[in-house]
């Protein structure tokens, strides 16, 4: 094992960050202290941390890295040092070797931060298409229950929400259903115009839920 394997293997990042000042709660969240955080967004377990709020994420190396200003190597060898974990640092590891070893930490970090926020992507339009879907629900009834549905049938909202329905729950399938290939196709061709879906379904939603108060009253 390399300097960086093996100071993995004898502390977790929980302890490296709480050993540097970071005071973390029972369940593991903390305030994070790569940005101007005033409530918990930062969750830490014993392998990796991530905020939730700056995106911050990594090991323990990449922590100290991160909090000192320095580079995965020398970061290794100081929680080497600090901990009193007697790893031999071998002066056979050439500068080359580190710069290799660092640029695969580097591109792992950027995979699982890429990955991160497809994930926080995936769930926030899923929540907008439920909210979407809930909407057109709740539009239908109050049509189907004003006292002078004419009033609203006739309207572009409607006819609007009418049409869009099947693409909003085709969309959900996917998001809820589909595999992560299906899901990656999906943001690629309908990403951008999930959030116009939206708007939209919200303003025809809202404007025909007006109508009906109208209508009611």
């Amino acid at each position: 094992m390399n300097i960086f394997e093996e100071v993995k293997a004898r502390v977790s990042a929980r302890h490296v960050a709480e050993n540097y000042g970071l005071k973390v709660g029972r369940n593991g969240m903390a305030c994070c202290p790569f940005h101007n955080d005033k409530h918990p967004s930062m969750k830490i377990d014993d392998s990796h941390y991530h905020c939730f709020g700056c995106g911050a994420h990594g090991d323990a190396i990449g922590f100290v890295a991160a909090m000192f200003g320095l580079g995965q190597y020398e970061a290794a060898c100081r929680i080497n040092e600090d901990f009193n974990l007697g790893i031999c640092v071998d002066a056979s590891i050439s500068e080359a070797e580190q710069a290799e070893i660092s640029r695969q930490i580097r591109n792992k970090k950027k995979i699982t931060e890429i990955k991160d926020r497809f994930g926080i992507w995936k769930k926030t339009k899923t929540d907008d298409l439920l909210e979407c879907e809930r909407l057109i629900e709740k539009a239908e009834k109050a049509v189907m229950e004003s006292s002078d549905p004419h009033v609203v049938i006739i309207t572009g909202s409607f006819v609007y929400l009418m049409h869009i329905k099947a693409i909003v729950g085709y969309w959900l399938d996917i998001l809820c259903f589909g595999t992560e290939e299906d899901v990656k196709e999906f943001f690629m061709a309908e990403g951008k115009e999930v959030d116009r879906i939206v708007a939209n379904v919200k303003r025809a939603g809202n404007d025909i839920l007006g109508r009906s108060r109208k209508a009611v009253g």
